[in-house]
């Protein structure tokens, strides 16, 4: 495991790896304190640590649709279940 003392997006620093899964450690309000390769990824230790030396992190807030698309819903099943 790699130590970071910065901001880290773990799914964007994978993609911008190999794509091949990276692990993490996080602290109590989930920010990534270290990073390591999934068992299966072909990356060296030394590829990982440039690609976190050149990591910017970018987060995108999703919409409600996109929310509710990431745990199989939609909009009309939200208000289904809600009654409206």
């Amino acid at each position: 495991m790699i130590q970071v003392n910065k901001t880290i997006n773990l799914e964007q620093l994978d993609k911008e790896l190999n794509g091949q899964g990276l692990i993490g450690s996080v602290d109590e309000n989930l920010n990534i304190l270290a990073v390591g390769l999934a068992e299966h990824n072909s990356a060296t230790y030394e590829e990982l640590q440039v690609v976190i030396d050149n990591h910017i992190a970018v987060f995108t807030k999703l919409t409600l649709a996109e929310k509710l698309a990431s745990v199989g819903l939609n909009l009309d099943d939200l208000k289904e279940a809600l009654g409206l």
